[in-house]
């Protein structure tokens, strides 16, 4: 009897453990139910040692007091991480779910501040591109600018960006930047001041078969320029935009240059200033504003150069259209489609200086790095089909004591692309002619390596329209 009791003491006990796991196991899946509602009892934010929690809390789709369901949480949560992150104040952020309870739960976002103060040396090419540089300025390092930048990132914890550079070498420059992407409680209107003195002696006076000519000299200063605008944004949603932009330029050359080019400001002038009034519209709902694989971007603006308060022949409007698809497949495959306009009108001839161009920053078409491409009005339409090939963190906080760069990030992708587009030539003038009004288009495999704060270089094999191969680098992410 008394092993009978045994063994069927033994069986209780299997088949009560057995009913534990299960109510247990039940019990789980009720708490992960994608359709259980949670009431948001508070938002706990660690991490921001010097960031305002009002410049995070702005970034968030949720409120505490509120309930969603767990699925809507979840949601949220993947598109207001990016948001917060796209600040490009923080190294890592997190949200998680904590002390969940009876319908209750708090919201923990954790976050990896970046270093804000970067007293950064300038030693950069004067040319468009590393390129243009290396091939068609046969490597001439005194075309090199050197100085330094001081930029305050997150100024008084407010997301606020102070910047002074001071530059010398090939050309001189000073600049004054602070921008204030928030002036109201609500946080909708932010401003923009920047004022600026350029001079050079070295011009690029003419282009010829789509490339710049410079005039030098070593005595003397042949251009002077000084720039001021304001610009007011407007965020009327967690992904739109709206900029109002007043700015003013004036230009002085010296007598050398409207003698070599007539045209530069028009009439052998020797001075010109213009006011510029401009508006732009932009959507902006990527996954990383630095270097984007999902989501979409689109920006469409007008201007009015010169408001008629100088009588110094500058009188016309531009408007631009840039829209970017980025898509994210399986197995870290990933595509992007750019469409980008510009159109200026009156569609006349107009001095050189006020020329506009494919060949500048991500106006361009791969495969034609070395060619400046003047043209009154273009449009440009580039693809490109990637794999991340590559990318891990590295902790290297023994060599590094400062806490914001112990982890060092590597990321390497291979590509393919296609690029295509069409510009307008000025009337008049033959300087871009080889390359305006026809079809260009370019072909292409190459790297995108990405470091530290998104940092990118671009290794490109390209072959264009004109049946020319080249090997490009660049530092700057196209899209």
């Amino acid at each position: 009897m008394i092993e009978g009791l045994s063994i069927s003491l033994k069986h209780s006990n299997r088949l009560t453990f057995i009913l534990l796991f299960m109510l247990s196991s039940l019990r789980c899946l009720a708490q992960t139910d994608s359709t259980e509602v949670l009431r948001i009892n508070r938002i706990i934010i660690e991490g921001n040692y010097k960031t305002k929690e009002r410049i995070i809390t702005r970034e968030l789709s949720f409120e505490k007091g509120q309930s969603y369901k767990r699925y809507q949480l979840d949601s949220m949560f993947v598109w207001d991480r990016n948001r917060i992150y796209n600040t490009n104040l923080f190294n890592e952020v997190t949200l998680t779910l904590e002390n969940i309870a009876e319908g209750q739960t708090d919201v923990k976002i954790t976050l990896d501040e970046r270093w804000y103060l970067y007293p950064f040396p300038i030693f950069r090419l004067t040319d468009r591109n590393f390129n243009d540089w290396w091939v068609n300025r046969d490597r001439d390092l005194s075309r090199v600018n050197y100085g330094l930048k001081l930029t305050q990132y997150n100024f008084r914890g407010r997301n606020e960006v102070l910047r002074l550079w001071l530059q010398t070498g090939f050309e001189t420059v000073l600049n004054l930047y602070y921008q204030i992407p928030y002036i109201d409680k609500q946080q909708r209107n932010g401003l923009l001041i920047s004022s600026s003195y350029f001079e050079a002696k070295n011009v690029p006076f003419t282009t010829s078969d789509n490339i710049r000519r410079f005039a030098s000299s070593r005595q003397h200063v042949l251009r002077r320029a000084y720039t001021n605008s304001v610009v007011h944004s407007y965020r009327s949603s967690f992904y739109s935009f709206h900029r109002t932009s007043l700015s003013h330029l004036r230009v002085d050359v010296a007598d050398t240059i409207s003698q070599l080019n007539p045209n530069y400001l028009g009439d052998s002038r020797t001075q010109q200033q213009y006011f510029s009034l401009g508006y732009s519209y932009t959507w902006d709902k990527r996954n990383n504003v630095n270097y984007p694989t999902k989501g979409s971007w689109y920006r469409g603006g007008i201007s009015k150069v010169g408001l008629g308060l100088y009588d110094d022949g500058v009188d016309y409007w531009i408007a631009r259209v840039r829209l970017t698809k980025y898509w994210e497949f399986k197995d870290n495959f990933f595509m992007v489609n750019n469409l980008s306009t510009m159109s200026t009108f009156p569609a006349n001839d107009r001095s050189y200086f006020n020329y506009h161009s494919i060949g500048f920053l991500k106006e361009v078409i791969r495969g034609y790095d070395l060619r400046l491409i003047e043209a009154s009005s273009y449009v440009l339409q580039r693809n490109e089909f990637k794999h991340q090939l590559f990318g891990r963190k590295y902790d290297i906080s023994r060599a590094m004591p400062l806490r914001q760069f112990q982890t060092f990030p590597i990321t390497i992708y291979g590509k393919i692309y296609f690029d295509q587009g069409y510009g307008m030539g000025y009337p008049n003038y033959d300087g871009s002619a080889p390359l305006t009004d026809k079809y260009l288009y370019s072909f292409g495999t190459g790297l995108d390596l990405v470091l530290v704060n998104d940092i990118t270089f671009r290794f490109e094999l390209s072959k264009n329209a004109e049946d020319e191969t080249h090997f490009f680098i660049n530092l700057l992410s196209l899209f």
